[in-house]
């Protein structure tokens, strides 16, 4: 055989080994829900990328352009600019986020986690909330002309939404994300239009664009106080709380145009999160009632001289039972209705 002829043979034997490795590969592809959302998991440190999205809520649509790095060192960066209606910003990195507001003359910081309209929606794992979510996937589509797998959570009983998620079939980002009602309505969906990856971005491209001089810094509280309770000492409780969500977080916290703090309390049962606030109640802002925006529902009622506030994208029976059946350690007595 000649030397071309060896050379040929082994380019061929070549191309047959790899085709083989990558069929091999394509057989560990992600399979089940879970697989698919502990793929995703990974994929959002791994990837850096630029990309547009849109946020639709009721009859209205934002659309926002997303600058996002991720770096084995510096962690996940983010920056959000509203393309659509008022000019905002939003900035974050692994210790605070950044919120810059023109409209409001203000700039927010915050010392919370907080993850952008993609993510926020991810479970790390289903197995944890199988009582409450079952996972199916449901198959194949394309996002902003990249195929994509489609995998939807279903709520187990009428206290919580469902989910539909479309992840990227070459990084596993999360590429479309559906809150879903159980009658099947979608209440609220972010979608990409376009994604660029990148091998990493310029630092540049993190920071704020906009103009803030003369803007009021707003800083949420950085450190623990003596006003933060642990958890299992929290003087609040909600006597009726649905299945599978528990307390997660008790904090003071600032609200904006109030001169007083409100107690904060933060319920979650691993996808779904529920938020009651709790403020000494003036007689003129005496509120009680139902109270629906877009996918965020929210429930108001007062206790023995408190307002409570109960909000979260989970249906109104779930919002109203919490703060219905909210009540002081030290009391007996409910909320009223």
């Amino acid at each position: 055989m000649a030397v071309s002829d060896k050379r040929l043979l082994r380019s061929f034997m070549a191309g047959i080994l790899a085709s083989v490795m990558a069929a091999g590969a394509s057989a560990q592809s992600p399979e089940s829900a879970e697989d698919w959302l502990r793929w995703s998991q990974e994929a959002r440190s791994q990837h850096s990328f630029v990309a547009e999205f849109i946020y639709q809520h009721q009859d209205h649509v934002d659309t926002m352009r997303i600058w996002r790095s991720a770096h084995p060192d510096a962690g996940v960066q983010e920056r959000l600019f509203s393309l659509s209606g008022e000019p905002r910003e939003i900035i974050r990195d692994h210790e605070e986020v950044t919120c810059v507001l023109p409209s409001a003359q203000a700039v927010m910081v915050d010392r919370r986690h907080w993850q952008a309209p993609l993510d926020a929606r991810l479970p790390d794992s289903l197995s944890d909330h199988e009582p409450h979510y079952r996972g199916r996937v449901i198959g194949e589509d394309r996002v902003a002309g990249r195929p994509t797998q489609r995998v939807a959570i279903l709520a187990e009983d009428a206290m919580r939404y469902g989910y539909q998620l479309w992840f990227d079939q070459e990084t596993g980002l999360l590429m479309r994300a559906e809150l879903v009602s159980s009658e099947g309505d979608v209440l609220e969906r972010v979608m990409m239009l376009d994604m660029e990856l990148r091998d990493g971005l310029e630092p540049t491209e993190l920071m704020s664009q906009l103009p803030q001089e003369g803007f009021k810094r707003v800083t949420a509280r950085a450190t623990p106080s003596a006003d933060d309770q642990p958890i299992d000492a929290s003087s609040w409780s909600v006597a009726d709380l649905p299945d599978g969500f528990q307390l997660h977080m008790e904090r003071e916290q600032a609200l904006p145009g109030r001169d007083q703090a409100a107690r904060h309390l933060l319920f979650s049962d691993g996808i779904a999160t529920v938020s009651i606030y709790i403020e000494a109640e003036t007689p003129d802002e005496r509120m009680r009632g139902a109270l629906r925006m877009g996918a965020m529902n929210v429930y108001t009622t007062t206790m023995d001289g408190y307002q409570v506030v109960a909000l979260g994208e989970v249906p109104s029976s779930t919002v109203e039972r919490m703060a219905t059946s909210l009540q002081r350690a030290d009391s007996t007595s409910n909320a009223s209705h």
